[in-house]
């Protein structure tokens, strides 16, 4: 019990230098207006500036600041370019959620448990039916929150490798969006416009295709019986 009142006031402590404090210096604004001082140090110090924004990256999503991570993302692209920055949030981003994943699962259970999973054995019937399906589906869609999906996948019967390796995936497409986003920053004037509708959509039926093909491939092999 004094581990979880202790684990919740250090992400209370996490949310309100974020929300007070960091993001008055790490916002989209603050980064269009200094990219220019940033690309040099990146140039610079090359190996330093890498570590340091991969380490950076890992720390803000693995204890869920709010939003921050989506900055990163397209400092990424601005910093690194596309290939480079897409690699290293790629890598960064899916370690980060493991680690919340990992925060869940080993301190956080009972929490996530009450206030998310109600229903649990129902979930994991299911979850264990399509669990990965479910995993990746969810990734795919960039909207669903990825502290939720991290929190409450730390609670359901897959294993970190796992997790890890269908994050990645599923992930992947959103980062090679914003991180293309972010090559040209100086047309980014809302982390919002970066998704379009018509892009939402085409995540949304990339996510629902597996589920349509599952039941196309179980449809047919009733057919022949």
């Amino acid at each position: 019990m004094k581990k979880l009142i202790f684990l919740i006031f250090i992400l209370i402590l996490v949310f309100s230098i974020s929300y007070f404090y960091l993001q008055e210096i790490l916002n989209l604004d603050s980064l269009k207006q200094n990219i220019k001082w940033l690309i040099i140090w990146a140039n610079e110090e090359f190996l330093l500036s890498r570590l340091v924004f991969f380490i950076s990256y890992i720390i803000f999503a693995g204890l869920s600041f709010p939003l921050l991570p989506s900055v990163l993302t397209i400092a990424a692209g601005a910093l690194f370019g596309v290939l480079e920055g897409v690699i290293i949030v790629s890598f960064a981003s899916t370690i980060g959620a493991c680690l919340c994943f990992l925060i869940s699962r080993y301190f956080l259970s009972d929490f996530v448990n009450d206030k998310f999973l109600k229903k649990k054995s129902v979930i994991i019937k299911k979850f264990n039916e399509d669990g990965s399906l479910y995993l990746l589906s969810l990734r795919l869609i960039p909207t669903i929150s990825f502290i939720l999906i991290n929190l409450v996948m730390g609670v359901l019967p897959i294993s970190l490798k796992k997790f890890y390796y269908i994050s990645q995936l599923g992930m992947l497409p959103a980062t090679i969006v914003y991180v293309n986003a972010g090559s040209e920053i100086s047309k980014v004037n809302n982390i919002n416009d970066i998704m379009s509708f018509s892009l939402l959509l085409s995540f949304t039926l990339i996510a629902v295709f597996p589920f349509f093909t599952k039941w196309l491939m179980s449809y047919f092999n009733t057919r022949k019986k």
